[in-house]
């Protein structure tokens, strides 16, 4: 799929929607070399003094409010969407950006590589020779494909075939899984079909029963990410609770693959983890679309025909058009530092209630740490139910010793006052796809903060 270089509505919706992605309301050209740098300088997870000392020298000549952002970017890691919102940005300028600015388009790129380039080679050779920029000349790499050959990443391909009411393609939600003692191997991804094309973009992972999050790894990961946004912030603990598990084998990758080829009638092609949730917080947002299967049968699905959740408790299966829904922050007792925001939809008679962990506290409190480190894990196993009850003793698990064989065929709600538990990254998707709007920032804790609020 290409891109027709010139400037139309849509077109300067999606250049907008890149450059709000990194914090700019407006197009920022002079920032673009910077971006392959950054790129590269975080790649490891860190960034050396004489990387950071490089990067400001070139930034010097930079407008104020620039060099700020550059310095932002220098002191904060960058959330783990920060690589494919550059190469989504880079791709999109040299391939979409006006006939009279190509030029332009063209210096800056080889401008961003040229100097990204400049950091690798600074590192020093004992670090390049011993493989310790793996990272950064991987990233590197995937840069310069964006930039040399006009490649648009995967997940923007198909970002752009499902966005918004006139999409050309609907998505739908894959999962190929793998049973492994106590660990469940999946495959999972998102194909988007047309009549003359499919596009299916897969990552591999695990879901490894009865084992709890790190703590202290817990504690590190949100003490380094609080000037992210929620969404970003969850995925940073949806990576650890995926990492786990022990590593696939080669044989176990290569059934995962047959068979997630096999459910997509063709090739996919692979991405990590993060990419991929990338893309489907861009669905739901542009294209009004989630799909949440942890399982083999558990479903969660919103798109513009139906909202549909099949496994009881909970089933729930109403005409998206009589659908109607709201966000209520609800503060109630448990871990000190810890509050629960529910989303309720409401239709036909039916309620479906969705709860999900906010963090209310900075930083966070030991019993959240705690909390997160013990629940987080259980909201994605496909055997476990987590009930929030805000009458009773907080939170309920039920547990499925046998999975079903097939989804329940008639709606049996929830009792009164309980919601559903569902990880804070399937929350968030289900409200960008309803059009909830509310406050997925940095929080700012107030006084008043226990008071319930509504939005």
């Amino acid at each position: 799929m290409t891109y027709t270089p010139r400037r139309s509505d849509l077109l300067a919706a999606i250049d907008r929607r890149l450059w709000r992605d990194l914090g700019f309301a407006d197009p920022e050209p002079d920032i673009l070399p910077f971006l392959p740098m950054l790129v590269v300088a975080w790649a490891d997870g860190t960034v050396g003094v004489a990387e950071a000392e490089t990067v400001r020298e070139r930034a010097s000549q930079l407008v104020l409010p620039l060099r700020e952002w550059v310095e932002d970017r220098l002191r904060f890691p960058p959330g783990p969407y920060f690589r494919y919102q550059v190469a989504h940005l880079m791709s999109f300028m040299v391939c979409v950006w006006h006939r009279e600015e190509r030029g332009k388009t063209k210096h800056w790129a080889e401008a961003g590589q040229e100097w990204a380039d400049d950091l690798i080679q600074e590192a020093g050779w004992l670090r390049r020779v011993l493989g310790g920029m793996s990272a950064e000349i991987r990233d590197l790499e995937a840069l310069r494909r964006v930039m040399d050959e006009g490649h648009i990443p995967t997940s923007d391909r198909l970002w752009a075939l499902a966005r918004g009411a006139h999409a050309e393609a609907e998505p739908h939600r894959v999962v190929a899984v793998l049973p492994e003692n106590e660990q469940i191997a999946q495959a999972v991804g998102i194909l988007l079909e047309k009549p003359d094309e499919r596009h299916a973009l897969g990552s591999f992972v695990t879901i490894l029963r009865d084992d709890d999050l790190d703590e202290d790894r817990v504690r590190h990961l949100l003490a380094r990410s609080q000037h992210l946004r929620e969404p970003e912030r969850w995925i940073l603990l949806a990576q650890e609770v995926n990492a786990r598990g022990r590593s696939l084998t080669r044989r176990q990758i290569e059934e995962l693959r047959g068979l997630f080829s096999v459910a997509i009638g063709g090739r996919f092609e692979e991405c990590e983890f993060a990419e991929l949730a990338y893309l489907e917080d861009a669905l739901a947002v542009d294209a009004r679309w989630m799909s949440w299967v942890p399982g083999r049968i558990e479903e969660l699905r919103i798109d513009r025909d139906v909202v549909l959740r099949t496994q009881a408790p909970g089933t729930f299966n109403v005409p998206r058009a009589k659908v109607h829904a709201n966000v209520a922050q609800q503060l109630v007792a448990g871990p000190p530092g810890l509050g629960f925001r529910v989303l309720n939809i409401e239709g036909d008679g039916a309620t479906l209630r969705l709860a999900s962990p906010v963090i209310l506290t900075e930083p966070a409190t030991r019993e959240t740490v705690a909390w997160i480190a013990r629940f987080l894990p259980e909201m994605c196993d496909p055997h476990t139910q987590l009930v929030l009850d805000e009458d009773g003793p907080r939170w309920v698990a039920e547990v499925h010793p046998q999975l079903p064989s097939r989804p329940a065929t008639t709606p049996e709600p929830l009792l009164p006052g309980r919601s559903l538990l569902v990880p804070p990254w399937v929350w968030f998707r289900a409200a960008g796809a309803l059009g909830v709007r509310f406050f997925a920032g940095k929080r700012k804790v107030t006084a008043d903060a226990a008071a319930p609020t509504s939005g």
